[in-house]
């Protein structure tokens, strides 16, 4: 039996409290260590242990019950092998005690917080899978696969093609867990045009960078800098092609999933042209609404829920803006 947790697709101002209030909130976060927990069992009933106290772990991230027992030996399979014990030490030397993934986590979370007064910061937990898994995100709970995030100098790295590959790497944690929680903040109709799906897409990316301000693009959207370059210096031509091939309000999911979909390259605009390009082109489309439309504040934004009148208050036409 195979456990596996799908590629999670890639895939955010901040008005500053009192150093007081801040510094409170920084130190209030906690990551609880399943990694260490798990690595460190021994028998099967140490195991069966862990997931009977922690029933909503396997729930969650492998979405099977904590008594199954073909799981339960596939887990203590992986935590006991002399391979992944050995990989295990290169994931916990290299992140440490997590310190810098604790600090751009609390300034996300605060910033969240800032925004929306009522948010509850999800509660944080990091684990070993065997690089089975990567990133699981609910309202009340983010577990984090650390191997899965080791980089190219890992042992073993997930087996993605390279064009996703290389957002397996510790600086695109925060920005995926911050992009997920994101889905919370944003409201969306059930219109299944490509404007509406690019519109939500823009919408999060905008949520990331708002919240993780010192974020690089490339981090929030998984796209590399000279990629988005390239997009940058010819989005006429790729607001042309989604004109004149009426691709706005295209519902085929087929048609939808070239532009918006993973894919290394997307031909049918050009050879250099990268895969999620509608994702790109929407928060081309969110960021210029912002710039023409001071007055919207980003909740409201953010809440806006009419894709039509976002594009023409947005006044987007593909322009390079220098």
């Amino acid at each position: 039996m195979k456990y596996f947790l799908g590629i999670i697709l890639l895939v955010f101002g901040f008005t500053l409290q009192s150093c007081s209030e801040t510094k409170q909130e920084n130190t209030t976060l906690e990551i609880t260590r399943f990694d260490k927990e798990l690595m460190s069992i021994e028998t099967k009933e140490e195991l069966v242990s862990f997931l009977q106290e922690n029933p909503w772990y396997s729930k969650s991230l492998y979405r099977v019950f904590p008594d199954d027992t073909a799981f339960i030996s596939h887990l203590f399979y992986i935590i006991s092998h002399p391979g992944t014990q050995t990989f295990y030490k290169q994931v916990d030397s290299t992140y440490g005690d997590l310190a810098p993934l604790k600090k751009e986590l609390s300034t996300a979370f605060d910033n969240i917080k800032e925004h929306y007064p009522s948010f509850v910061a999800p509660k944080i937990y990091t684990t070993f899978t065997g690089i089975e898994n990567d990133i699981y995100v609910s309202d009340s709970a983010v577990i984090i696969s650390l191997e899965s995030f080791l980089g190219p100098k890992a042992m073993y790295r997930p087996d993605q093609p390279s064009y996703i590959l290389r957002r397996y790497d510790r600086p695109y944690i925060v920005p995926t867990i911050v992009r997920l929680l994101s889905d919370t903040f944003i409201k969306s109709t059930p219109e299944g045009s490509m404007l509406n799906d690019m519109v939500y897409f823009g919408k999060s990316f905008e949520f990331t960078q708002t919240m993780l301000p010192e974020a690089a693009d490339s981090l929030i959207i998984g796209i590399p800098d000279s990629s988005l370059v390239g997009n940058w210096y010819a989005q006429d031509l790729i607001w042309a092609h989604f004109i004149d091939k009426n691709l706005l309000f295209e519902q085929n999911q087929k048609v939808k999933e070239k532009y918006l979909g993973e894919r290394p390259k997307v031909p049918e605009i050009g050879s250099s042209c990268p895969g999620r390009i509608g994702q790109w082109l929407g928060w081309r489309i969110i960021d210029k609404f912002r710039t023409e439309n001071p007055s919207v504040t980003f909740k409201q934004l953010m809440e806006m829920t009419d894709i039509q009148e976002i594009l023409r208050m947005s006044k987007y036409r593909g322009e390079v803006e220098e």
